[in-house]
């Protein structure tokens, strides 16, 4: 049986993978908006987020949504720069097409 002490190190271990998830959420989209994937993003109450789309569309996600949304597009956006049919911007990027 855990004792006290073990249940409060898990939960103070969860809220670090939470807040680790968070960061890497917002540098995802942050990365999709600087390769203009997205027009732009935010977060929303409750933990929710809004991203933009091109055509002008808000979408309002759930976080979990949100990381799901994010990890195809930037899956799709890292196969279409190793196919070589975009370019990205990152800076210090030296690749030669």
């Amino acid at each position: 049986m855990a004792g006290k002490g073990e249940n409060s190190a898990r939960s103070e271990e969860a809220c670090v993978v939470s807040a680790a998830g968070r960061e890497y959420l917002t540098a995802m989209l942050d990365v999709l908006v600087y390769e203009n994937v997205l027009v732009a993003w935010r977060r929303m109450p409750l933990g929710g987020y809004m991203i933009v789309s091109h055509e002008g569309e808000e979408i309002r996600l759930t976080a979990q949504q949100a990381e799901m949304w994010a990890r195809g597009a930037f899956a799709v956006y890292l196969a279409l720069v190793d196919q070589r049919r975009i370019n990205p911007r990152i800076p210090g990027d030296t690749t030669q097409n």
